[in-house]
């Protein structure tokens, strides 16, 4: 008999972790071997069980999870990273994806088929929630998805760095990195750069 495949749950909500434990471990294919509810307790977990899957809270405490995926399957080439999350923004999914994830499900979507999508998800395919597609196929809403030199330039305000220090660390003048902050201002709506910062945030982009 093959082994079932081994799963870990990253959620915060005890509530929901008990719920799709539950469905998980009451397949014959996939079982839970692990949780964890802070960003830093995945490094260990990830050590610990070396799952198949992950299944991915996208607003757990601790760091942007998202920023964490390329260099978690870079380290373990054979784990499938699945969201499980509330947040349906185009944006969020359009991040998600270009993380790597294999997988982006809500938590508003029928528990009973989660395994089903695991189990397509194991045989090689990318599965989206149902309620993903009506919009999946349109730009992102607002257009607040940020390019590559944008996103930097996001990580580096939320680190606190000046105009001068971001261009100097990604190769622009002050002054391009000015027009920048002010043309992202504009799209994520925001009058200030902590403003601006806790938009990027929501979005999922830092």
């Amino acid at each position: 008999m093959e082994r079932k495949k081994k799963v870990i749950l990253i959620e915060d909500h005890a509530v929901t972790r008990v719920g799709v434990k539950h469905v998980v471990n009451s397949s014959i294919d996939f079982e839970v071997v692990g949780e964890a509810e802070h960003s830093n307790q995945i490094a260990p977990l990830l050590k610990e069980t070396s799952p198949d899957f992950m299944l991915l809270d996208l607003r757990i405490p601790g760091d942007n999870v998202l920023n964490q995926v390329k260099d978690w399957k870079k380290e373990y080439p054979n784990l499938k990273v699945v969201t499980l999350t509330m947040l349906d923004e185009q944006s969020v999914v359009h991040s998600a994806i270009e993380a790597g994830v294999d997988g982006y499900l809500l938590k508003s979507d029928d528990l009973s088929s989660l395994t089903k999508s695991l189990s397509e998800i194991a045989s090689g395919k990318t599965v989206y929630s149902k309620n993903l597609k009506l919009s999946f196929s349109r730009k992102p809403q607002d257009g607040k998805v940020a390019n590559k030199k944008e996103k930097q330039i996001l990580t580096l305000l939320g680190q606190g760095k000046t105009y001068q220090e971001i261009g100097t660390d990604i190769g622009l003048s002050k002054r391009t990195v000015e027009y920048h902050v002010g043309r992202l201002k504009d799209r994520f709506n925001s009058k200030t750069v902590a403003e601006l910062i806790g938009r990027a945030k929501e979005q999922m982009l830092i």
